[in-house]
């Protein structure tokens, strides 16, 4: 059984004349309604839980930013709208659903179509239309469920330097990243980032150039790390690597991205994963990705 997780809640982070728009999850929501799926409730994260991955200060500081005036993280790329905390919580507090539902045992694979996206989100710091980081929460989660090695796996076409960042001593989570080189964060990503102190080696960048294809992707794909004895993989699942998104070069088509999920899927095996929405922003392209991705969830053995 695939789990889902979905709510209109997920609309109420306004942003404006921005490309990450509420819409994104509603047309994925769309495309997804005659799929045999598990919807799963939601959680909204306590600042307790969400300082497992993000400091008491960035936490605090987002809780009242809006009504102290605030309307941007850092900069206008992150946008904070009335409800933005409390959807943020949302977006990060129900990946524990899905976690529970793992351990439990009555799901064994979900897509989590949550917004706002959160690989960019730092321990200490949002950016790159993140305030919350989703998928690193979910890891924490899972740990606290029993599952103590958790392999994360980032295909969005940007590096996620906040996965990386709060999991960059850590030698329980390992991170797999491709994306495009010199795109944004522009100053991280490389190869030479492989982690440090006990996270040294577990910490792996495989970025690549302008109008990469289908097969040199999936090529990258070989270096997952075979050695690492994980309990669960979790996907950030970012479609701006698609051919007809407008924030990147990569030109990946349909039939690329559905070799990419069964060579996910292939070497996840018998363990338990997630796929966790972070980028997309051409509405149509989205929606049949996200499509793609969870026909294979539901049907790759």
């Amino acid at each position: 059984m695939v789990g889902y997780i979905y709510d209109p809640i997920f609309t109420l982070h306004e942003t404006g004349e921005h490309i990450e728009v509420p819409q994104r999850v509603v047309v994925i929501n769309e495309v997804l309604q005659n799929f045999p799926l598990q919807r799963l409730p939601l959680h909204k994260a306590s600042k307790e839980e969400l300082y497992k991955v993000h400091t008491k200060r960035y936490v605090d500081w987002v809780e009242t930013a809006y009504e102290n005036g605030v309307r941007f993280i850092l900069n206008s790329d992150t946008v904070l709208s009335e409800k933005s905390y409390e959807v943020a919580c949302y977006a990060a507090g129900s990946t524990l659903p899905v976690i529970e539902a793992m351990r439990e045992g009555s799901i064994s694979r979900a897509f989590l179509n949550v917004r706002p996206p959160g690989h960019h989100a730092e321990s200490g710091q949002g950016q790159g239309f993140c305030i919350f980081n989703n998928i690193a929460l979910m890891a924490r989660y899972a740990q606290d469920a029993g599952f103590e090695k958790v392999m994360i796996i980032d295909f969005d076409v940007h590096h996620g330097n906040g996965t990386q960042e709060i999991f960059y001593s850590d030698d329980t989570v390992f991170y797999f990243s491709t994306h495009e080189r010199d795109n944004y964060p522009y100053f991280t990503g490389s190869e030479d980032e492989r982690g440090e102190g006990r996270g040294k080696g577990f910490n792996l960048n495989r970025p690549y150039g302008a109008e990469c294809s289908d097969e040199e992707l999936l090529k990258l794909y070989d270096d997952l790390p075979e050695w690492f004895d994980f309990d669960i993989v979790l996907v950030s699942a970012g479609y701006d690597l698609m051919k007809d998104e407008m924030i990147s070069t990569a030109q990946i088509t349909f039939e690329g991205l559905e070799k990419l999920i069964e060579k996910i899927l292939r070497y996840a095996g018998d363990k338990p994963i997630a796929f966790v929405l972070e980028g997309g922003y051409n509405l149509s392209s989205l929606a049949r990705s996200a499509e793609i991705t969870v026909e294979r969830l539901l049907n790759f053995r």
